[in-house]
């Protein structure tokens, strides 16, 4: 191989016009050249891609040479040149192939002709030593050098400190050594000529002679110079090492410590405050998004706040808020989600919950979707509470979630309108009232308590049809917040159907007890006939006598306490018994 050394000069190219044919075959080599690196990059080297794409890069750099003779190819920092001709900019950082060959000072590179395959294989697998993500522990100028091209010139620029780094003098042949070599001589020195010195003696510059150029190196260290203070050097390291030790240990820890998330989202942010131009918009465009599906991956919604927020910042052509969005909502990502947040403390739960603030009305949607999939109770109570602070002023906005198939969905969304509360849910709860899940009803019921009485009066009536017993409770304890004389009937009407006495006990009690809450005089007339009822029989009347009377007592009108009194005249001993046992209850809770 040939190497030639010069300055790297932005004026190497040779002023002379290239022919089109030339150009173009060169131009179609240094591509085929760049598509063989990528191949050998993908696959392994016994691959028949590989293979294949090698002896063709071979057979058509000896073709290129045969019929266009020798070619320098020329590299800079971001292009392949020919005679100042460009062949291959680089299109992107990433695909770049003159940034090796520049990196490592090789400027030139020159194809002759008889080029054979194992040269230009030689070549290739010198590129791939220096690139990639297995790299060597040589550069490219010394991988070349040893691979002993015989038909490929190297032109690079040499490192600092080389030797031959001057210019060859004139009346030295190349194959002559630049610095003359002191060799052993038999014939005694003109008087006047210095001694020549011995090996291991010191030599001064004085007694250099001038045929003789040498060049101090950093590294070097001269013989014969003092070594009491490197020895104190290495004392003093060896007292410093253990504590230097310690603080790397320490700095390491600090910086692994931080998620790799966090630091990908402030390397972005230092990115665009730096002046970026709009290249490097586009690259950031291009990545913060992972960063910020990365974040909600893993569960770091503060992260994913911060990439939300530097993604708003500035409109950038690679990002749509609208397509994370769909998916959120996806069902493998929301049970995701889950998995990650209830594992979470409530500082964890804290930040999802400005992250689905942050992502504005589609974020009470998220937030419905995860508390329906949560299992841990915290978590829920905590989602449930964000989604009733997000539309108690309206709370239409969750009304398409009532017809969702999943019952408990919609026992969550009602129980969400029960702490919104007001007149503006009575329409949403009337129609979760029909649900076909009792669990949903039972749901409605509850709710149906913050809602003032004569409005959800209505309601409760509805609900009462086809309950169990305890929501035929439940009901009944509802209405009985206030009198009303169209509630106080609809509640005698069950005392007096033929199956009330066979009733569950805790139904007989709920009715007994509606019946005295919201009862007034429009029923004393009722009661009393009740109270006056002979069925000799039935030995459970006396039971429900002494009800009634209690009934009375409880309404304590007038005319209720004129029924009692009434009743305690009676010559009928359980009636009179009835009676003045609630006389006596009412004298006492009076």
């Amino acid at each position: 191989m040939t190497v030639g050394t010069r300055p790297d000069s932005p004026g190497h190219a040779r002023e002379r016009t290239v022919a089109d044919a030339t150009l173009k075959a060169a131009t179609w080599w240094i591509a085929q050249f760049a598509r063989t690196l990528k191949t050998c990059r993908l696959y392994d080297a016994s691959n028949p891609t590989v293979v294949k794409f090698r002896d063709e890069l071979a057979v058509s750099a000896r073709r290129l040479v045969e019929e266009h003779g020798s070619l320098t190819f020329r590299f800079e920092s971001a292009d392949v040149t020919l005679e100042g001709h460009s062949l291959h900019p680089a299109r992107s950082r990433d695909d770049n192939l003159a940034y090796p060959f520049h990196r490592d000072g090789v400027r030139g590179l020159t194809l002759n002709p008889e080029v054979d395959a194992a040269e230009v294989n030689a070549v290739v697998d010198a590129v791939l030593a220096v690139t990639g993500q297995n790299l060597d522990d040589g550069d490219l100028v010394t991988l070349l050098w040893e691979s002993n091209l015989r038909h490929i010139e190297i032109d690079y620029i040499p490192a600092e400190g080389d030797v031959g780094e001057g210019p060859t003098p004139a009346n030295e042949e190349p194959g002559e050594a630049l610095i003359p070599w002191p060799a052993a001589s038999t014939e005694p020195a003109p008087a006047g000529t210095p001694p020549e010195p011995v090996a291991g003696e010191a030599t001064t510059a004085e007694e250099t002679p001038a045929l003789v150029k040498t060049e101090e190196r950093s590294e070097d260290w001269q013989l014969g110079h003092g070594t009491v203070e490197v020895e104190a050097s290495f004392v003093e390291l060896d007292a410093l090492a253990p504590g230097e030790v310690e603080r790397f240990r320490a700095e390491y820890v600090r910086e692994h410590a931080v998620p790799s998330v966090t630091a990908a989202l402030a390397i972005a942010a230092a990115c665009r405050r730096a002046n970026a131009d709009e290249g490097d918009r586009t690259e950031i465009g291009r990545f913060v998004p992972r960063v910020l599906r990365s974040a909600l991956g893993q569960g770091a919604w503060a992260d994913a706040r911060a990439s939300l927020r530097e993604l708003r910042d500035e409109t950038l052509a690679e990002w749509s808020e609208q397509t994370v969005l769909q998916e959120l909502m996806q069902p493998v990502t929301v049970q995701r989600t889950v998995e990650k947040l209830d594992a979470q403390d409530e500082n964890g739960i804290a930040d999802f919950l400005g992250l689905a603030e942050d992502l504005g009305d589609p974020g009470v949607d998220w937030l419905t979707l995860v508390l329906s999939e949560s299992q841990q109770r915290i978590t829920r109570l905590a989602l449930a509470q964000a989604v009733a602070t997000r539309c108690k002023d309206n709370p239409e906005r969750l009304a398409p979630w009532l017809t969702d198939a999943r019952w408990y969905v919609v026992r969550n969304i009602v129980h969400i309108l029960g702490w919104i509360g007001g007149p503006q849910i009575v329409g949403l709860l009337s129609g979760a009232l029909k649900h076909s899940d009792a669990r949903v009803r039972e749901q409605v019921v509850v709710a149906l308590a913050n809602v003032e009485l004569k409005l959800a009066r209505p309601l409760l009536v509805r609900a009462i049809d086809g309950a169990d017993t305890r929501l035929f409770c439940q009901v009944l304890h509802q209405l009985s917040g206030a009198r009303d004389p169209a509630t106080s009937r609809f509640v005698f009407a069950f005392l007096q159907q033929e199956r009330f006495a066979v009733r569950p006990a805790e139904e007989r009690r709920a009715i007994y007890a509606a019946l005295a809450s919201v009862g007034g005089d429009e029923i004393i007339a009722e009661l009393q006939a009740e109270l006056l009822r002979t069925n000799w029989f039935d030995k459970q009347i006396e039971i429900h006598r002494h009800n009634v009377a209690r009934c009375l007592a409880r309404i304590g009108t007038p005319r209720a306490l004129a029924a009692l009194q009434h009743g305690a005249q009676s010559k009928r001993a359980p009636v009179r018994l009835a009676a003045e046992s609630a006389l006596v209850w009412m004298g006492g809770a009076a």
